[in-house]
């Protein structure tokens, strides 16, 4: 069985201001509902077709087009999402309530932690890394019916990271990194996950689920990237956004 990751953000219908984190660098993850829906329904289609491949819908940050988006399209089709919440954003504007949280785990989608407050934790002391997954961990845990999952904010890691969120009992912690293998440390699982871009259409989507070339060649890209990073430093993300769209 190939199961591959999808890395979504928020979803809207008219505008990239209704729903989430208000900067260029979230707008760059959002996508429109029409088109969001049309990879839904692709996705299934494959998936149905090839009983071998898996393919998990992953939401981050927290914003309301989880509830009013998300869920519905997902559900439409007879799935379910996991969604990684930052907590510190609960019952704020543009972010989900707690009752609309907990809407979202009636309706059996799984719930994870995004942190707490969505900082780059790799510039984080232990001490503070710590809190912020143990934070969002304990205001999460009512909503969560089996083991508590975790996306790493801004996609950046490190072993402090990784090492913290296994300490705050976290079991499965997903990753930017785009590839389908899993790593463990102790009896935490490390997934990858492959980012979904503003502008990439169902034919885009649809070359990462069914085609390993695609994957790798992402991959590939990915780790020049780790390169490019160390060297333009905040300038990361733009040229980020416009590679991985190739």
């Amino acid at each position: 069985m190939s199961k591959i990751v999808l890395m979504y953000h928020d979803i809207y219908r008219d505008s990239v201001k209704e729903s989430g984190f208000q900067n260029a660098s979230a707008f760059q993850y959002k996508i429109q509902l029409d088109e969001f829906e049309k990879h839904v329904v692709a996705v299934s289609e494959y998936c149905k077709k090839h009983i071998d491949t898996e393919v998990e819908f992953t939401f981050d940050d927290g914003g309301v087009s989880f509830l009013t988006y998300v869920a519905p399209t997902l559900e439409k089709y007879g799935l379910h999402g996991t969604f990684f919440i930052s907590t510190n954003y609960l019952n704020t504007p543009l972010f989900l309530t707690t009752k609309q949280l907990q809407t979202l785990a009636e309706h059996g989608h799984r719930i994870g932690s995004h942190s707490h407050t969505h900082p780059v934790l790799t510039e984080l002391a232990d001490k503070v890394i710590a809190e912020e997954w143990n934070v969002s961990v304990r205001e999460l845990a009512k909503y969560v019916t089996s083991g508590m999952t975790a996306s790493i904010p801004n996609g950046n890691g490190n072993k402090s990271v990784i090492r913290k969120a296994v300490e705050a009992g976290i079991k499965v912690l997903y990753t930017s990194v785009p590839t389908t293998r899993t790593k463990t440390l102790g009896d935490m699982l490390i997934a990858g996950r492959y980012v979904v871009y503003q502008g990439m259409k169902t034919k885009d989507v649809m070359a990462i689920v069914a085609s390993k070339r695609k994957r790798r060649m992402m991959y590939i890209r990915w780790q020049a990237l780790q390169i490019i990073k160390s060297i333009l430093g905040s300038r990361y993300n733009q040229l980020k956004s416009f590679l991985f769209q190739k």
